[in-house]
């Protein structure tokens, strides 16, 4: 009911998570948890997410990050 677009500057992302709790790893899914500079919104947390695609995503951001201090 609830839809949320949230939008963060690759120079603003701290590190990124893969998380897991027992429920999710019932259901094979995970989420992908962005921590970000500043206190408003530094944790931005991607839900439901299969572990190939949050490690695929975790990957690619960090090639940005990368790609933009370079």
């Amino acid at each position: 009911f609830i839809h949320t677009e949230t939008s963060v500057a690759f120079h603003r992302v701290q590190h990124i998570d893969i998380s897991q709790g027992p429920i999710e790893r019932l259901c094979g899914v995970c989420q992908l948890v962005l921590n970000t500079a500043g206190t408003l919104n530094s944790k931005i947390s991607l839900p439901g997410l299969s572990r190939a695609t949050a490690e695929a995503l975790r990957d690619e951001i960090q090639q940005h990050i990368r790609a933009d201090k370079e």
